[in-house]
This record gives structure tokens, sequence and C-alpha cells, in this order.
């Protein structure tokens, strides 16, 4: 969508005031003219002329009318969920998934497929494939998509493009985001899969009011998404939160503390047989099976000593329990806290359940995806956005190398 920005004051006026009414409707729509009046201050006059420029660049659009006031029936305006689209995507362990959302934060279509596991040529082909399916699902164009979020099992840069380290992708990530930019015609923006879980839960979990907490993502390996000040936390370069690397007494410095390597060494120690995955291991829990239970416990020892330390160093108002292996909250947060208690930890620590127990990654991609998609149509509709302000997560970029985004 383009723009034509407005040269001199006059226009750098205009453009702020359209913004000031796209935002107000944004916030608190659908909305008729004297509320947006009143709301922004604004007079009649330049609501009206706003309201015909942003119909005209198509992100604003009527919405029936208010039949309930006195007198005669306003027309309701609201955002046209149309106006801009964002592409989520989760690169897992065991499968991709994609979702293609609206402004609104509808979601428009939806889609799975295995994950390939040796070549990063496949993975990106197969998401390339996922999104090509979401868009003709959603009646558009993959090149009508505004922005692409991709979560991965790996460090990502600040960049948002650089693969740092992997631990699940085929080749260790190695030419993965120059094939995917190959081939899909998107905008995009590649986080961290905890972090990505961790905007999910601030924005749809047990963690909307929430200034600072943990999401402590157990699954495969043990990420952190850590949140300070409402702003996600990526560190200097992007490493932030990966307390799976945290030192532990029973294992070596650099080893995994925890994960689902580690749940099958704590298997195999306990004498149980085969290789039972976490999951499996959890329903002989649930089922009753002693080894297993010793199995949840040893577990739930280590999810404690990585909450007590990181506690000791950012002391966030909350801890959330999340991933796959997290999911089984059930039988972990009783335990988890247990030990909390039984250890003294020298700070009072409060962990919880996730708000999100399914799809939280895809869901903090789509967010993330929709946010920048709006920004630069909010931008281009009005002249007075700044949509490359913010950092890879949607946050107001800091001013130090290293603040939190």
């Amino acid at each position: 969508m383009g723009a034509d920005y407005l040269a001199g004051p006059q226009g750098l006026l205009r453009s702020i005031n359209a913004r000031a009414v796209l935002d107000v409707i944004d916030r608190e729509g659908p909305m008729g003219r004297p509320e947006i009046t009143r709301a922004t201050g604004l007079s009649k006059t330049t609501v009206a002329q706003a309201l015909r420029e942003l119909i005209t660049r198509k992100v604003v659009t009527e919405a029936g009318t208010d039949t309930t006031r006195r007198g005669p029936a306003a027309t309701l305006y609201q955002i046209d969920p149309g106006c801009a689209l964002g592409l989520g995507v989760d690169i897992g362990h065991l499968r991709i998934r994609a979702a293609v959302v609206d402004a609104v934060g509808e979601v428009l279509a939806q889609a799975e497929t295995r994950a390939p596991r040796r070549q990063a040529a496949a993975t990106a082909a197969a998401v390339t494939a996922l999104a090509a399916e979401c868009a003709e699902r959603a009646g558009t164009e993959l090149g009508a998509i505004g922005q692409a979020v991709i979560g991965v099992p790996a460090v990502v840069g600040r960049d948002g493009h650089t693969i740092r380290r992997a631990y699940g992708l085929p080749q260790g990530g190695k030419g993965l985001v120059e094939a995917i930019e190959r081939d899909l015609p998107v905008p995009l923006i590649l986080e961290n899969d905890v972090n990505l879980a961790a905007i999910a839960e601030q924005r749809f979990g047990a963690c909307a009011d929430v200034g600072d907490f943990v999401l402590l993502g157990v699954g495969v390996g043990l990420g952190a998404g850590v949140v300070l000040g409402g702003r996600l936390h990526r560190g200097f370069a992007g490493g932030a939160g990966e307390v799976g690397f945290l030192p532990h007494p029973a294992t070596e410095l650099g080893t995994e503390v925890l994960g689902a390597r580690r749940i099958a060494e704590q298997a195999r120690e306990a004498g149980i047989g085969g290789t039972p995955s976490p999951r499996e291991l959890f329903v002989r829990a649930r089922a009753g099976d002693e080894k297993a239970l010793a199995v949840v416990d040893a577990t739930a020892r280590r999810i404690a000593h990585v909450a007590a330390s990181i506690a000791l160093v950012i002391e966030p108002e909350l801890f959330v329990l999340g991933g796959g292996v997290g999911a089984s909250a059930d039988l972990l947060l009783g335990r988890v806290r247990h030990h909390l208690a039984r250890d003294a930890a020298p700070l009072p620590i409060t962990i919880i359940p996730s708000g999100v127990p399914e799809d939280a990654v895809l869901r903090g991609a789509a967010w993330l995806a929709r946010h920048h998609a709006r920004e630069h149509a909010f931008a281009a509709a009005t002249g007075a956005g700044r949509p490359y302000d913010t950092d890879p997560a949607g946050q107001p970029r800091g001013s130090r190398k290293g603040d939190t985004t």
C-alpha cells in the first residue's frame, strides 16, 4: 500500500490527526463520529476529513449504525480487517504450523505438516508450501501478506534474521533463512520459540497485567521467555533466556539441565526400559507408576532449581510453566512448589500454569506478524506512523545496546 507523504507543517498536522483518529478507533471501536471527536479532542470537521481519508486508504471501514442513541442513527467506524495480514509460523521439532491472521486478529486459515529432519532446504520448502496453502484458504495471495514471523528452536540475533545457535533445526539452521527469503515473497522476521510463547502469554494468557514474568518453556529443551517492565528482554545479542545451560549439581557445565534428552536419562536411571517419550512417562505417572513418578519428581526439582536461580537475578512477579512437558502442570506444579519450599529458596517464588496451553508459539508468532503488518499499513495510510522504530518483538527499540526490547 503506497502513501503520499504530505510536505510542510499543514501536511504533517493532517497526518498526525489522521493517526490520532486511527488509533482511537483501533483502541475503542467500533465507534461513531461524536465519540471519536470527544476521544481525540479534534474538531468535527477534522475528524470527518480524517475518516474520509482513512476509508479511502482502506484501513477504516463502516461498521453499521448505532440505533441505540437518541436522535439520528450514527454511522460506526472500525479498523478494516483486510487492511493488514500477518503470517505466523512455528517450526517445531516434529511439526511445522502456520496461520494467517487479519488486522483485528481473526485467524483466517491454519495448516500444519511434519517437520523435515535433515535438510534446511526441505524445511524452507515446507514453510513456503504451508504459507501458500494458508493464503489460498484465506482467499488472498502470498504477496498480500504484510509480515511473516517464524518461531524457531534457536538463538536468534537482535536483527531478527541471524540464527546464532540452533538445537533442533536441520543442519543447525544453516541456510534456512536465506532459503525461506528466496521462496517466500513476504517480509520475514525470525524469533526464538520460547520468546514467542512469552508474547502469547502476555497478550492472551495469564500475564496480561503482569510487568515482570518469566515463561519457562519445558519441552525438547528448556528456555525462558523473560519479560521485564512489560517488554520482552532479548539480551545483548538475542541470547537471553538460555537457562537450559544454567549450572546444576548433577550436570557438567555447558550441558543441558532439563529437556527431553535429560528426562530420558532420568528414566534410564530410574530403571525404566525402552525409550519412552516424556509424554509417555507422564501418562505412566498419572497411572501411578512409581518409577515414572520418580522421573516427574526429578524433573520438578530441576525446574525449581532453575526458577530459584533466575529469581535471585531478576525477581519476577510470576513464573509461568509452559512447553510440551510444562503442559503437564497437573503433575509438575505441586512438586515444583514442594521443592522450592523444601530447599528454602531465598526469595518467595510464585509459579503458575500457562494460560495459553496450546499453540503458544504459533499464537505469539501470529500476533507479532499482525502487529508489524498493521504498523506498516497504518503508517502508509496516515504518513504519521513510525513502522521502523520497533524491534523484531514489536517493542520500541532501546537507545543502548542490550536494552530490553
